[in-house]
């Protein structure tokens, strides 16, 4: 026995389940080899500090918290076995549908997508030469300044109907004067024809004549 195979069963060794043929092979390389003999005290060290340590109570919310972040989906029965087909698919299709591969086949998605965006190039006719840098950044920037010039197009149509919707309150609140007015006129106007007419009517007399008349 060499130093390897002895690590590899020291473990079953401490616990006590090897045979006894292979208990004294692990004595005879022990008493032969200072570097494993040393190492297996140091084994049965700290065996003897986990007996000696108290048991630890696990926190309530232990299994509320394992059964939380489990995985969600169908659980194979203990005795249950696959069929040849399942066997085949899950080891075909057990790399592809890894996290990792996901989610890089997401990213590159992600980037030509923005690609098309940002510089217009059709991911279906792409070409090397239209990943140079340079024209990807002169395709970045025509797309930049449409993108100013609707932005500035846009501030100016609105300015331009501010201005209007401005000009158009201000002409109604002049028309609103002016028809104001011409009604305090006309109000004015017949105010004072029916004071003229009360005046000149028939039947009306001065105040002095009546005070001849009562003489």
């Amino acid at each position: 026995m060499n130093c390897t195979e002895l690590e590899s069963i020291l473990a079953d060794y401490a616990d006590g389940t090897l045979d006894a043929i292979q208990r004294r092979a692990v004595d005879a390389h022990a008493a032969q080899c200072a570097s494993c003999r040393e190492f297996m005290a140091d084994v049965a060290t700290a065996l003897n500090a986990l007996k000696s340590a108290p048991d630890v109570e696990p926190p309530p919310e232990l299994i509320t918290r394992i059964a939380f972040q489990a995985p969600r989906g169908r659980m194979r029965q203990p005795h249950e076995n696959r069929g040849a087909l399942r066997k085949m698919a899950a080891r075909w299709l057990g790399p592809i549908l890894q996290p990792r591969l996901v989610m890089g086949m997401a990213m590159t998605l992600l980037s030509f997508s923005m690609l098309e965006r940002c510089t217009g190039v059709q991911i279906q006719h792409i070409q090397a030469a239209d990943l140079n840098p340079v024209r990807v950044w002169n395709g970045l920037e025509d797309k930049t300044m449409r993108v100013r010039d609707r932005i500035v197009k846009s501030y100016e149509n609105l300015r331009v109907v501010y201005e209007i919707e401005t000009r158009v309150k201000e002409l109604q609140a002049q028309e609103a004067a002016v028809d104001e007015q011409a009604l305090r006129r006309s109000r004015a106007t017949k105010q004072g024809a029916a004071g003229t007419a009360a005046h000149d009517a028939p039947g009306a007399s001065s105040p002095a004549r009546n005070e001849g008349k009562e003489k």
